[in-house]
């Protein structure tokens, strides 16, 4: 049965998107939808500069550019450091191999992956995603000729700690809120676009280049993967400071619930007396878990750059 507190915040992401003019079956919900395959676009309400995890470096020449995620060290008085790594689920191998170096670094690597216990003991086989959101990843990482993450990284490390729901408890709290993939994708697209055109009203974000046209403009080049992989990337880096509100992030499964379980295993390494620490998580999940680990009393250090694909 679906809470009322559930039920009000939905309705909230609901009727904001349909007092825009916007429709779940809108032609401008499509370019949407394809993000989602590389990054969790979540329904967002405000801007901040402060709290980017993701961006696009432009090039001078036409269809180049460089779509980089960040690595942020946060620490604790206690001299404890954690890394909030921000991750994107399709990738240049180099891309990969540079995450893989920099986790061996690591005392404990927690990482996000939504799976039962059976798929995570198994032994010398690789962890192969078998959803439909998994297939599709690996259909645009294929025709974007990119790499799939759970290909690129090395998930039998022995740092490498599981810190995310397992399929069957990600199943039950979304029954229990009455969500779907399809119903909980279509809010999170049509949301997103809703927020935008706030932003755009207040000034405080520069204009989409993602539609229809652009899309079909770049599947008309001679290199249409370059083309599309540029677009989505320009995209992605433009929205990489949007951010969540608490309320509506905490009523989302695929995000709330699951950087809960997160921290509470951050939390449990933490009490191991460990000195550094590396979350890894999609990059929308970084607002939450940077806000989370500021209320347990952690300040922002540097932040560091990886290029995640090099479009040339």
């Amino acid at each position: 049965m679906l809470s009322t507190g559930h039920a009000s915040h939905r309705n909230l992401i609901r009727y904001t998107t349909l007092a825009m003019g916007l429709s779940p079956f809108s032609p401008s919900i499509l370019p949407r939808l394809l993000l989602l395959l590389l990054i969790l676009a979540t329904p967002t309400w405000s801007w901040s500069q402060d709290v980017q995890h993701l961006r696009f470096v432009e090039s001078s020449i036409e269809w180049q550019g460089e779509l980089q995620t960040a690595i942020t060290r946060y620490s604790n008085p206690s001299g404890q450091t954690v890394d909030l790594i921000a991750a994107i689920h399709i990738g240049d191998a180099n891309y990969y191999q540079a995450l893989n170096d920099y986790f061996r670094e690591l005392d404990f690597l927690l990482f996000e992956l939504v799976a039962d216990e059976e798929m995570l003991l198994a032994a010398n086989s690789e962890l192969d995603d078998r959803s439909a959101l998994g297939f599709l990843q690996r259909m645009l990482a294929e025709f974007l000729e990119l790499e799939f993450q759970l290909t690129g990284i090395n998930y039998r490390a022995s740092n490498f700690r599981h810190a995310d729901l397992s399929a069957s408890e990600l199943q039950e709290l979304m029954a229990e809120k009455d969500e779907s993939f399809f119903s909980m994708f279509i809010e999170f697209a049509t949301a997103q676009i809703a927020a935008e055109r706030q932003a755009l009203a207040n000034d405080s974000l520069a204009p989409s280049t993602l539609s229809l046209a652009t899309l079909v403009t770049a599947l008309s080049t001679d290199n249409q993967s370059q083309a599309l992989k540029y677009l989505l990337a320009q995209e992605l880096g433009r929205t990489g400071g949007l951010v969540l509100s608490r309320e509506i992030e905490s009523e989302l499964t695929i995000l709330g619930d699951r950087n809960r379980v997160a921290m509470e295993v951050l939390q449990q390494t933490l009490s191991e007396d460990v000195e550094h620490i590396g979350l890894f998580y999609g990059a929308a999940h970084m607002p939450g878990l940077e806000r989370a680990l500021q209320e347990l009393g952690f300040t922002r250090g540097p932040q560091q750059w990886l290029p995640a694909w090099t479009i040339r």
